[in-house]
Formats: structure tokens, sequence, C-alpha cells
């Protein structure tokens, strides 16, 4: 876990600050593992979609991906009534849209991750 929680970290310090990039936030009195590193963007700020992004990392042989598709919106449950969080909006649907899984095995090192994080920069760069 404490790896997994410094590979997060390091991801907060240099993307986390950048205006349309939100990562998960860790409720107080809790204290996520921090498993996965995910996080979502905004399109209209950022300029790219998350597909741009995770396409440039696989681009550059680093395995990305969105967030888990929600189970509403995969054919097995087609048809079956889905009840929003609120009329009109999803936040499953929004996470999935928005969403970014970056890579966070507990065996990364500094390195490869600062190469995500380079790959990431360039993606968003307009």
């Amino acid at each position: 876990m404490k790896a997994r929680r410094a590979i997060f970290d390091r991801y907060v310090r240099a993307l986390g600050d950048i205006e349309g990039i939100h990562f998960m936030p860790e409720l107080e009195g809790t204290m996520s593992n921090r498993w996965l590193t995910t996080l979502t963007i905004d399109q209209q700020a950022l300029g790219v979609t998350p597909m741009d992004i995770i396409s440039a990392l696989v681009a550059e042989n680093i395995e990305a991906r969105p967030v888990w598709k929600p189970l509403h919106l995969q054919p097995l449950f087609d048809g079956v009534q889905y009840y929003p969080h609120e009329e009109g909006w999803s936040v499953s649907d929004e996470l999935f849209a928005n969403g970014i899984c970056l890579p966070s095995g507990s065996s990364m090192t500094a390195e490869e991750q600062n190469r995500v994080i380079d790959v990431f920069l360039h993606a968003i760069q307009r």
C-alpha cells in the first residue's frame, strides 16, 4: 500500500495543479490503498479527450485505460432500467466519459512514472 500511495502522490505533485485535472479524493477519516491511480479531466479546459491521452500513452508502450464502464452501459444490461443519481445526471457516466487509469503497479520505478508523466504532459499541450 505504501508504494502505491507514493506513486499516487507523485502523479498528484506532477499533474494535480493543472487546471482541468482532478484526482480521486480521499474522504475524510479514510485511507485509500490507492490500488489504482485514477483521475478525471475536463475535456473543454484541456482541449483533449481521455482517449487522446490514453492513445498517446499507448503509442509509447505505456498501458493506460478508461475507468470501468458502468454496468448499465454494458450489453448484458441492455434494456434494464437504470436509476441515475439525479434526474439528468449520472455520476458513473460522467466518470466513464472523463476518467483515466494511469499505471500504478507497486514495482513501478520513479523513472517509469516520470515517463508516464512526460507523455501525459505532451498529450495535453496545445
